[in-house]
């Protein structure tokens, strides 16, 4: 795996937003990840959406291609990286 990738990058990824699509398609072929964080969040989205069923069909396509992770103190420490990383870039 190498990249971590955050609820709202899936979130569009599975709304069929284009340029989140195509960023995250090109990086599959190194290896997309999602913290079980991600994978309640977008459960959550799912249930309270206004097509849960076929939703939910879609992120379990989705969940073939990718690794869904523990929680552990290495994955957390990834996920402060990336949110520096994020806070830079909106400056």
């Amino acid at each position: 795996m190498k990249y971590l990738v955050d609820t709202d990058w899936i979130a569009a990824y599975l709304k069929g937003t284009h340029p989140f699509q195509q960023v995250l398609t090109e990086l599959a072929a190194d290896g997309l990840a999602i913290s079980l964080i991600t994978y309640g969040e977008i459960y959550e989205g799912i249930y309270f959406g206004t097509s849960p069923k076929a939703q939910a069909t879609g992120f379990q396509r989705f969940l073939r291609l990718i690794t869904v992770l523990p929680l552990n103190r290495l994955i957390m420490r990834r996920f402060a990286v990336y949110v520096v990383i994020c806070a830079k870039l909106a400056n």
